[in-house]
């Protein structure tokens, strides 16, 4: 990769001094540096660096991936699973960077398509997941079809609807399996069933999931959550259809963070002491 010119976005003020550090060393080999107000004030560029956390980078994801503008997070926040590097090894990975050691690892995003009644349709981006859920905490019956093929309803607090990627976040915390970033899928995983044989489920990645609320009274509401980011209230006849988008993003991999490591590093998969 030629780098000529980068952005970076900073989530908080006190993230700003170690950005400084990085845009200086950049600079100082010839790189065009400009910092971002906003992710969404990204125009074509040869990298983003995102300081922050995972929630971070998910924005500037959303952002970066119809512009196949490639991501390197650096993690400022507690977690940072899909981070590049550490905030202690900016510099060091930066270095990595430029002698060309490094890989471009390519993940799926999700289309959210939301119609509703007396509404203009809206499509969204989602990287990690979309979440039907209750805005009280009430069962709803979730209608399901794949590919205008009926499925069994859901009956719940909700699904998620997640990339692989998104596997490892809020779908692994409502049980759903655990999916290798490359493979080619959609993950479903019903949140509090009110049943014992409802299952996450897996399908195939070139296909559309369509949900639709069926609400028992007038005042009950559906929140379509995007990220975790992005909200939007669906109304009495509203529906989601939920697909692979056709955009993906490049996310910058370092030696000794590949999916695998980081699964035991920062979620203690296999750890037996635990």
């Amino acid at each position: 990769m030629d780098l000529k010119r980068v952005y970076i976005f900073v989530n908080k003020e006190h993230n700003q001094p170690l950005a400084q550090q990085a845009a200086d060393f950049l600079r100082a080999h010839q790189i065009k540096v400009d910092f971002l107000n906003s992710p969404e004030e990204l125009s074509s560029a040869d990298m983003l660096l995102s300081f922050g956390g995972d929630g971070t980078l998910l924005q500037c994801a959303r952002q970066a991936a119809p512009k196949q503008i490639p991501v390197f997070g650096i993690n400022c926040g507690t977690l940072g699973f899909l981070a590049s590097c550490e905030k202690e090894a900016v510099i060091s990975s930066l270095e990595q960077v430029l002698k060309g050691a490094f890989t471009l690892h390519t993940r799926s995003l999700l289309q959210a398509h939301v119609t509703q009644p007396q509404q203009e349709a809206q499509d969204f981006l989602a990287f990690n997941d979309c979440v039907l859920h209750a805005a009280t905490p009430r069962a709803f019956i979730l209608q399901a079809q794949w590919n205008q093929t009926q499925m069994p309803s859901y009956y719940g607090d909700g699904v998620v609807v997640s990339t692989p990627t998104g596997s490892t976040a809020y779908s692994l915390a409502a049980g759903g399996p655990i999916v290798e970033p490359s493979v080619d899928v959609l993950v479903v995983t019903p949140i509090c069933p009110h049943s014992l044989h409802q299952r996450p489920i897996v399908l195939p990645a070139n296909g559309t999931l369509t949900l639709t609320p069926s609400l028992k009274y007038k005042e009950d509401t559906v929140l379509l959550s995007l990220d975790g980011q992005t909200h939007l209230s669906l109304s009495a006849g509203g529906q989601v259809e939920i697909s692979r988008s056709t955009h993906t993003v490049e996310l910058v991999g370092l030696p000794g963070r590949d999916f695998f490591t980081n699964l035991h590093r920062k979620l203690s998969w296999g750890n037996l002491e635990c």
